[in-house]
């Protein structure tokens, strides 16, 4: 049973990924911030690691057993991608370009910072 939940949580959590990236991409190609132009930044990626983030915060502080394998390991493991981020990381590198830093020292740091305040807030809570 472990090894299925996993599975289905994978299953969802894997197209829901390149679906969310596809359509923040898609809306983010042109913004622009300041003076400088930000569209280069993976804010798609962003999106799903920083909410992955959270919901397995969300999940370590209110499930367990199987439940957790299949939302944790299988959705959010899914729904998260360190890949993306490395690839990500490689293109904005060799292209020179400024935004690099803010995917490879913002992203880590939304992504912490999201799965420590909902995991804290809902375990001091005692839920």
């Amino acid at each position: 049973m472990t090894v299925l939940a996993i599975i289905i949580g994978a299953a969802i959590g894997a197209p829901l990924r390149y679906s969310v990236d596809r359509w923040v991409h898609h809306r983010t190609a042109g913004l622009t911030i300041g003076s400088g132009r930000w569209g280069m930044v993976p804010w798609g990626l962003f999106a799903v690691n920083v909410a992955g983030s959270a919901i397995a915060g969300l999940v370590l502080a209110t499930t367990s057993g199987d439940l957790r394998l299949l939302l944790l390991s299988g959705f959010c493991g899914a729904l998260t991608t360190f890949s993306g981020f490395g690839w990500d990381a490689s293109l904005l590198w060799s292209a020179a370009r400024t935004q690099f830093w803010v995917t490879v020292v913002g992203m880590p740091i939304l992504c912490i910072a999201a799965f420590m305040a909902v995991w804290n807030l809902l375990s001091a809570t005692g839920r």
